[in-house]
């Protein structure tokens, strides 16, 4: 017993001399130190009007783009339906997609002409600046020449102009006959004609017609032969005739750009309509 105090009373004095030596720091209750800092009453009144307000902003800009939109937008462009009345390619699009699928029979074989509507943001900023300055500097050489006093020659100029526009779109072309297998042909439909890139072998022709990720990976690995352009001239221009006996032609090289165009500004304009509808419920 007598050794037990003697411990503690050695013990006690270290620990009151450290205790000393601390600064003494008030500890206040972790409720009570936030409450200086915090207000005490949290006010949310202004959040539900600022979401109002710019929803209601975001609102009046997607109507105001859904009209003008609207104003550009025809009904559908004469070439396109007087390319459709004549052609024996039968349309597929399904609105929403992204790809317009052409299809047809030629004798035993199924012909599937593929082209995508994003190839419209495809076209050449150079070259698109470049038609602006032609446009601008022609403009100025009728302003000056002042080849017509009522305007109407004026007007038709730029709409040979507008005409003459055009952007290249990619279009995957296919060709399959019954036991046979297919041929891929990558082309790009530009300026009223097809130029061809390459031209594939495909013995699967369910392979050859599939646009899933995992057939485009499979398909890639296969040899595409070598670049069209590089082939023998003799065997281009026969295979030219081979796919223009097809009616894969000029007409349907300038009616691909032009449904682009037209596909594009009717997707955009439900596009619109769709984030709006969203945003007001």
């Amino acid at each position: 017993m007598f050794a037990l105090r003697t411990a503690i009373a050695r013990v006690v004095p270290s620990v009151a001399m450290r205790a000393a030596a601390l600064p003494r720091t008030v500890v206040a209750p972790a409720m009570l130190a936030r409450a200086g800092s915090v207000p005490a009453f949290r006010s949310f009144s202004h959040t539900p009007l600022t979401w109002n307000k710019t929803d209601k902003e975001l609102i009046n800009a997607l109507q105001n783009e859904i009209e003008h939109e609207e104003g550009q937008v025809e009904e559908v462009p004469e070439l396109i339906t007087n390319y459709l009345k004549s052609s024996p390619f039968k349309l597929t699009d399904k609105p929403g997609s992204d790809e317009v699928a052409l299809t047809r029979k030629f004798g035993s074989e199924d012909i599937k002409v593929v082209f995508s509507v994003s190839d419209i943001n495809a076209a050449d900023d150079d070259a698109e600046l470049e038609f602006e300055d032609d446009v601008e500097e022609d403009g100025q050489q009728r302003g000056q020449q002042n080849l017509s006093a009522s305007g109407s020659d004026e007007e038709e100029g730029d709409d040979d102009d507008l005409q003459a526009l055009t952007f290249p779109v990619r279009c995957l072309i296919t060709i399959s006959k019954p036991d046979a297998g297919s041929i891929s042909i990558d082309a790009i439909a530009q300026d009223g004609a097809f130029i061809v890139e390459s031209i594939s072998n495909i013995k699967d022709t369910a392979l050859a017609t599939a646009s899933t990720a995992e057939a485009d990976w499979e398909k890639r690995g296969l040899y595409s032969g070598p670049p069209f352009a590089e082939l023998d001239e003799d065997l281009q221009i026969n295979f030219e005739k081979y796919l223009d006996e097809r009616q894969i032609d000029a007409e349907l090289a300038n009616f691909v750009p032009n449904y682009v165009f037209h596909k594009d500004q009717v997707e955009y304009t439900n596009w619109l309509k769709e984030l709006k509808a969203f945003v007001a419920k």
